[in-house]
């Protein structure tokens, strides 16, 4: 009933343990290694579409657009119908670039082939197989010459006091008429024998590229009935939209690429979307095993903390109108950690993010010690390296991609979860401090312990 203990002994429960049984922590800091590498292939499945040509350091980028049309099944213009006009809407919210700059947009039918839905397009599909580059599939007469910041057409959205931006683009009569010549509409693959689809580019302008939402053609018609005993008229519309139930590629290249100028930077390491570069981080997995399984033993790994933060250099903070060319292009939201192992097949069969595999980050802020606002990536990697360290794998270094995605998330009532993740198609730049840069370099501080 009675239990007492000197005041100075703090172990008495380890002291009954035998010495096969404690736990055993280890801390440490292990440096790593970066550099700059090309992206490798990039299928299209983006949220925004690209329209335009810009240039900035990393290179110039023209983004034009392959997309088919949405089949009406079961429609029918009424008997007596007559064509008025065909227009072609391109709608956008925002735009990469100069938004006061001159943009002449492009339109002609795809003349040579169509998509299968069922097949995945890299962003450097070659043009030539879908179209013949004969100026008499062209649909405009004159290129419809866009400045975006200041469209004249647009709606404005009273729920959001804010404006629509569309570029209107009336087609030729000789194609209203083809256009509306087109009569079976039992199934998809019926009327993209009749229309393979429109193929947007730009063919003037180097400032601006337009982040499209959305896309879709416009049959304007009439058509008289009678109606107590008197003909009257009836003027009527009929959409065809590029949404999700049809393919859209948007086809992406870079030009004059200032991959091999990056290259000898060695204090500063970029990532470049849409894919262009992405940093390689290097994580010494032999040394890391070695120096824990040291102190371990024979003890199962645990990693209990293991946080990797990466500062962002290049935010721009100064005033619009002071934006130069290389200011334009801003951050990723968000910045995936990927095995680079894993990259391919991640991203073809659209996995779900996780923590022994793909960690995202969203762009975050902070405050350094003289008061400075800061930009940063956090990264948890305790998961992932307690994996590796029991694997016990040859390799001596674990190679991961910093990756710039697009994300949709899924709220809890304890946090929010990245449900999806697909590579980013908007512009975006993002600096950061090389493995060996001098004032910042990376660094991993592990906590591991074994039991």
């Amino acid at each position: 009933m009675l239990v007492c203990c000197k005041d100075d002994i703090t172990n008495s429960g380890a002291s009954i343990l035998p010495p096969s049984d404690a736990i055993v922590v280890n801390v440490d800091t292990f440096g790593m290694s970066s550099v700059l590498t090309e992206a490798g292939v990039m299928y299209s499945s983006p949220d925004s579409l690209l329209l335009g040509e810009a240039d900035n350091r990393f290179g110039t980028i023209h983004a034009d657009i392959l997309t088919q049309l949405t089949c009406p099944e079961g429609f029918r213009y009424p008997e007596n119908a007559a064509v008025d006009s065909v227009c072609v809407f391109l709608t956008y919210q925002s735009w990469y670039g100069s938004g006061l700059s001159p943009l002449a947009v492009n339109l002609y039918e795809m003349d040579k082939a169509t998509f299968v839905y069922s097949e995945a397009y890299e962003t450097t599909l070659n043009l030539s197989d879908y179209w013949s580059g004969d100026e008499s599939t062209r649909l405009l007469e004159d290129s419809k010459i866009v400045v975006a910041a200041h469209a004249t057409d647009s709606s404005y959205l009273s729920t959001t006091d804010t404006y629509a931006y569309h570029v209107r683009c009336r087609t030729t009569d000789s194609f209203a008429e083809r256009f509306f010549g087109i009569t079976d509409f039992s199934s998809q693959d019926a009327f993209d024998e009749q229309f393979k689809g429109l193929y947007i580019t730009s063919t003037f302008g180097s400032s601006t590229v337009l982040y499209l939402q959305d896309i879709s053609l416009a049959v304007y018609y009439h058509f008289t009935y009678d109606k107590a005993g008197r003909d009257t008229t009836v003027n009527a519309v009929k959409g065809f939209y590029s949404n999700s139930e049809v393919r859209k590629v948007n086809r992406i290249e870079y030009q004059n690429k200032a991959y091999e100028a990056l290259l000898q930077n060695t204090d500063t390491n970029f990532v470049v979307s849409p894919a262009n570069m992405y940093t390689r981080l290097s994580i010494p997995m032999k040394k890391m095993s070695d120096d824990i399984f040291a102190d371990l033993g024979d003890k199962r790994p645990y990693v209990n903390l293991a946080e990797l933060n990466i500062e962002v250099l290049n935010v721009y903070k100064g005033q619009t109108a002071d934006k130069t060319r290389d200011d334009w292009a801003q951050p990723s939201p968000y910045m995936m950690l990927l095995k680079e192992s894993s990259a391919d097949r991640f991203f073809n069969k659209r996995e779900i993010p996780t923590d022994t595999c793909a960690i995202i980050s969203a762009l975050n802020s902070g405050v350094d010690e003289d008061g400075n606002t800061i930009y940063y990536y956090s990264y948890d990697l305790a998961t992932l390296l307690t994996m590796q360290l029991r694997n016990k794998q040859d390799n001596d270094t674990l190679q991961m991609l910093l990756v710039p995605v697009s994300v949709t998330t899924t709220s809890t009532s304890s946090s929010v979860v990245y449900s999806s993740a697909k590579l980013l198609h908007t512009i975006t730049a993002t600096a950061l401090p090389s493995a060996s840069n001098a004032s910042c370099p990376m660094r991993l501080e592990v906590v591991c312990s074994g039991f």
